[in-house]
């Protein structure tokens, strides 16, 4: 009976189509979407099929991501920037088969940099439907963009079309050595005070991550940097997702008080005055007969 169920599991096994999981390719693997990486060498040896992903990771706000046609693939022009891609994470579906074409917008990146991709799709199982929309990732913020965390930085220019939120990242990137990072209060950041140095960052790529809503205040605690060239910087960060409010522990049922005690004495009571009845009615009847005789 056993080998007859193998024998039927095989020839089941042989009619089945083969199933081909959709593969996620990270845009010049380690390197990532940049500048000067051969992207066509990085492509050479992949297979791209329907169904596949292709997630261009960059520093948001350094790169972007165009789709484009053959002609402003070779002479980089880039069409309007709301066509373009922008997150840092950009995640593209293949959807058809054929050529498909990939630039950088932003200036000289693709014309002078090499920051461009083309690849041919082959086809495949048609495209899984687009599964609900997931949470926005957390946003990595690298204080000043291209300018660091330096002197002379307009930082409250840089951050006023940012929107901050719980669990996004702030990069303070500056030469190790020449600045330093302090989280302040607001009279510390309005009187460039800086607590002692043992609570300051100093690598050079400090990274913070924003746990809390609400006001956030960070200076550099190097003599005039804050006070005479402004390295100071705030910001506003809004709540995540609020914490579900704690359980409210049920009404405890009433403890039974103990049994009120019987009262017999009323029971008592009854059997005393039968008794005596019976007792009257006796000598009653005793004295009649007595009577009568």
């Amino acid at each position: 009976m056993a080998s007859k169920n193998l024998c039927l599991m095989i020839m089941i096994a042989g009619f089945l189509p083969a199933i081909t999981m959709a593969t996620e390719y990270w845009v010049g693997g380690d390197k990532g979407w940049t500048i000067d990486v051969d992207y066509q060498a990085w492509a050479k040896d992949k297979t791209f099929k329907v169904g596949d992903t292709l997630v261009f990771k960059y520093t948001k706000g350094h790169h972007n991501v165009f789709k484009v046609n053959q002609t402003a693939f070779q002479s980089c022009t880039a069409p309007p920037p709301s066509e373009g891609l922008t997150t840092g994470h950009d995640v593209i579906t293949l959807a058809k088969p054929g050529k498909k074409w990939y630039i950088c917008g932003v200036p000289t990146h693709c014309s002078d940099h090499n920051q461009k991709l083309v690849i041919t799709v082959e086809d495949g199982a048609p495209a899984p439907a687009p599964a609900p929309a997931a949470p926005a990732p957390p946003t990595e913020y690298w204080v000043g963009g291209d300018k660091g965390w330096t002197i002379d930085v307009d930082y409250q220019a840089w951050a006023k079309d940012k929107t901050f939120k719980v669990g996004d990242t702030l990069v303070f990137k500056y030469t190790k050595g020449h600045h330093n990072v302090f989280k302040v209060n607001q009279t510390g950041f309005q009187n460039c005070i800086a607590p002692p140095p043992s609570e300051g960052l100093t690598t050079g790529h400090d990274v913070i991550t924003l746990a809390k809503p609400g006001k956030k205040w960070y200076i550099c605690g190097f003599p005039t940097h804050c006070s005479d060239h402004n390295q100071k910087l705030v910001i506003t960060v809004e709540g995540g997702t609020p914490a579900p409010a704690a359980p409210v522990p049920g009404l405890a049922a009433p403890v039974p008080g103990p049994a009120p005690k019987k009262d017999d004495s009323n029971n008592s009571c009854k059997v005393t005055t039968s008794a005596y009845k019976i007792f009257v009615g006796g000598v009653v009847l005793i004295w009649t007969i007595l009577t009568l005789v």
